[in-house]
């Protein structure tokens, strides 16, 4: 771990990118030290719902760029018709599930928020809400649905919200981007990990100082390689490494 410091080279690529670096090498580390594990049951669940998460921003992002064509038509032109397209790995078939699930979604929380409502007025000695204040609030979930099966025909999507610019939903685009990586960096992180018990080799095998260097070296949190217990657990190491120059 010691020599992979070494040559690893600071730069400023994003926090996120900085951690999985960080477990490559005790990956490699613990494949030195044949740290190996079986893969878990709920492994192709997990990363099946990170493939899920990370198609969901895929698919804000494509709305939020229809949404850009409805407010500056010309965008079209100016970006061309490729930085619209849909990505393929969005199916028609897993876009109807997904809106689906948002319309199920919005249903539920408005359900939810309903019955706490009440039963805050109930504790306080108010009334509660009557049930058709609920069908009125739940009149948002019809009018979602509404919006989809819209979309769904059209291929337009209708800006939302009041003040909408391009450059408002390219700053979503942005953010949308850096979302995606980060899943992709997590899905990429914990397929490589499925047979490799990294745990093991940062807690007893790796100098945790070590792992101080880089969090200093890299500038990254401690807290993103060492939980509470184990800060409280590697306080001297913290304590004794005052900066990224140390040496084992």
């Amino acid at each position: 771990m010691a020599r992979l410091l070494k040559e690893l080279k600071v730069d400023s690529r994003p926090i996120a990118e900085k951690v999985k670096l960080y477990n490559d090498c005790n990956r490699q580390v613990a494949i030195l030290c044949n740290h190996k594990r079986t893969v878990g049951a709920s492994h192709e669940q997990q990363m099946e719902k990170l493939g899920d998460k990370i198609k969901g921003y895929q698919y804000k992002k494509w709305r939020a760029k229809q949404m850009i064509l409805d407010v500056d038509p010309k965008q079209k032109k100016k970006k061309g018709a490729d930085w619209f397209a849909l990505e393929p790995e969005l199916s028609e078939a897993w876009i109807i599930e997904h809106q689906e699930q948002l319309v199920e979604k919005e249903r539920e929380t408005i359900t939810k928020k309903f019955q706490k409502e009440n039963e805050k007025r109930v504790a306080e000695g108010e009334k509660p809400h009557p049930d058709k204040e609920l069908k009125e609030r739940l009149k948002a979930v019809a009018e979602l649905q509404s919006k989809f099966k819209k979309e769904n025909k059209s291929k337009k999507v209708a800006a939302e919200g009041r003040g909408a610019t391009v450059e408002k939903l390219e700053q979503q685009i942005a953010k949308h981007d850096t979302q995606i990586n980060n899943l992709k960096l997590q899905a990429e992180d914990r397929e490589g990990n499925k047979e490799v018990a990294l745990g093991t080799s940062k807690i007893n095998y790796i100098d945790p100082r070590l792992t101080v260097v880089f969090a200093r070296k890299f500038d990254v949190p401690i807290e993103k390689f060492f939980s509470k217990t184990l800060r409280e657990k590697f306080n001297w190491a913290i304590k004794s490494v005052e900066d990224e120059d140390w040496e084992f």
